[in-house]
């Protein structure tokens, strides 16, 4: 018989090999879902039917845990089949029989080779458990506190991955990398600066000044704040770097403040250009023009 596989990346599944579905329950799936996050741990039956049955008095809860149990190991087979294993006072998953994907992504963490890696990366298919609603409270922050621990273990190897790609000259490997940095959170800065060190180690100066200009307007939409300074320095370093490649000088920067609606250059693209400077000195040199002629005319 071939073995079950629960995956908790995204919706919750409990597959029989790799195409055998298995319908599960609203309240099963809350159910395998609690049991996994602790593959060591048995759980007070009285606890788990009060946490997924909320609304119910403690007897009907119990009862309902009874019923859910039932059914789950029947539709796999019978309960020697059942990846629970259950008793008068306990519940837990049974790990030689089912195996799950949280699990395995932790395993492979743990090894911590880029091989490794790079199998934990492809697991993670989406957020934990993110089409699971839990009713109650203390559930529902659980849930929200491994979800982000998760995706913050997943953020990391991301970056780890992108920095081996990085030290053995797969640079396209290393930027599709970063890419996922900054798509999985816009608002982490230190994944923008390591896809511009990344772009700009490839010669590809325009998409490194690019992604600054992301990473200033995603902040500002979002937060109302600027860069950091450290990712502000790194810009103005990746700026003064020579063109090394055709078509690097072709910056698209459209302007996104209402103040430049007509067109006229922002204060991004000022900056970017490196025309700031220059514009300043022009304009001071105007004023002391006018300045001069009107002192001329007065003394006349």
């Amino acid at each position: 018989m071939e073995p079950l596989s629960l995956t908790l990346f995204g919706d919750v599944k409990l597959k029989r090999g790799p195409n055998g579905d298995i319908a599960l329950p609203r309240k099963t799936q809350m159910l395998l879902a609690y049991l996994a996050s602790d593959a060591e741990k048995r759980f007070p039956r009285n606890k788990l039917a009060s946490l997924i049955w909320v609304d119910r008095s403690e007897e009907q809860a119990r009862h309902s845990l009874r019923q859910c149990l039932f059914a789950l190991a029947k539709s796999i087979g019978g309960a020697a089949t059942s990846p629970v294993v259950a008793d008068r006072h306990q519940v837990s998953l049974n790990p030689d029989i089912v195996g799950v994907d949280t699990w395995r992504f932790e395993r492979l963490l743990a090894e911590g080779t880029p091989e490794a890696m790079r199998n934990a990366v492809a697991l993670y298919e989406d957020d934990y458990l993110a089409g699971v609603g839990f009713e109650d409270e203390t559930l529902d922050a659980w849930c929200a506190a491994e979800r982000t621990r998760l995706r913050d273990r997943f953020y990391d190897t991301l970056a780890k991955l992108a920095s081996h790609y990085a030290d053995t000259a797969n640079l396209d490997r290393a930027i599709e990398t970063g890419r996922r940095l900054t798509n999985l959170d816009p608002l982490r800065e230190d994944g923008h600066r390591t896809l511009m060190r990344l772009y700009s180690r490839a010669g590809r100066r325009a998409e490194a000044i690019n992604q600054y200009r992301l990473c200033f307007e995603t902040l500002r939409r979002e937060l109302n704040v600027e860069p950091e300074a450290p990712t502000t320095k790194l810009f103005e370093e990746v700026r003064r770097q020579p063109e090394t490649g055709a078509g690097q000088d072709d910056i698209s920067i459209a302007p996104s403040d209402p103040a430049t609606a007509d067109g006229s250059p922002s204060a991004f693209e000022i900056l970017a250009s490196g025309r700031g400077s220059k514009t300043l000195v022009t304009g001071l040199g105007v004023i002391i023009g006018i300045v001069v002629v009107v002192l001329w005319l007065t003394n006349i």
